[in-house]
């Protein structure tokens, strides 16, 4: 059988040109992971949680009937026009390609203002209290303290954990408005690679580092406005409220 994508990340596109054969790591109800040797991963799947910069998009039919052959360890054959199973072929040939910059500056008044009209007041009973994120913001200001997100890396559960999203949350503002010493983000890089976190968490911080996100979240900094927003808090089972929880607290440290 043979389907066809209807968008294709650039990061994603990349990979598929570069790679011969990449591995089903995780599938979901909307979609399913691919990674390469070195754990770089395309996801492929529906539009429910946004776009991203490694994504493949299929409709939620394709994701359906791909899914009842799918299984996680099946090998596909990769090629930038095409992705190949033994059951079935994705064309990427007619697929609009989503290109990715680096996030552009935006108004931070305007982003601080609409994310602060949301009540995060349950985070302070968990791991991820307030005077805890704010200890970690501060620390990481500071080039001369040890190295502060080692707390929050693969901390929570899940394909993405709480801990990780909220990482992303930082980076972005931090893209936005630089705070975070030098070697704090060399050392995040650094660590991801020792096996801390998920694969998928570990590309979405590895993006991150670089200035690229997910469409979701980029679509705050150019709309900052509720509509915006909750299309964020969307995202996952609880990724995109940890992830505005990661921009509030930045926006809000003291």
């Amino acid at each position: 059988m043979i389907y066809e994508s209807s968008a294709i990340g650039e990061i994603a596109l990349s990979l598929l040109k570069t790679n011969k054969a990449m591995r089903v790591h995780s599938i979901f109800n909307n979609g399913f992971n691919i990674v390469n040797d070195k754990n770089d991963l395309i996801f492929i799947g529906t539009d429910k949680n946004g776009y991203f910069p490694f994504g493949i998009t299929i409709n939620k039919y394709t994701m359906h009937y791909i899914k009842e052959t799918l299984q996680v360890g099946d090998i596909l054959k990769t090629a930038a026009s095409s992705l190949n199973h033994n059951d079935f072929m994705l064309s990427n040939r007619n697929a609009e390609v989503y290109l990715y910059s680096k996030v552009n500056k935006s108004d931070i008044d305007s982003i601080k203002s609409v994310v602060s009209s949301y009540d995060f007041c349950d985070y302070n009973s968990s791991d991820f209290s307030r005077d805890k994120l704010n200890r970690i913001l501060a620390d990481l200001e500071n080039p001369d303290v040890d190295f502060p997100l080692a707390y929050l890396v693969g901390r929570g559960q899940g394909l993405t954990p709480s801990g990780d999203d909220i990482i992303t949350g930082i980076l972005y503002i931090n893209c936005l408005e630089p705070f975070i010493a030098e070697n704090h983000l060399n050392s995040l890089k650094l660590y991801i690679r020792e096996s801390v976190t998920t694969i998928v968490s570990e590309n979405f911080i590895r993006l991150a580092l670089e200035g690229v996100f997910s469409r979701r979240i980029t679509d705050i900094g150019e709309t900052p406005d509720k509509e915006t927003v909750d299309a964020l808090l969307e995202l996952g089972s609880s990724s995109g409220r940890d992830t505005l929880y990661g921009i509030y607290m930045t926006l809000n440290r003291r």
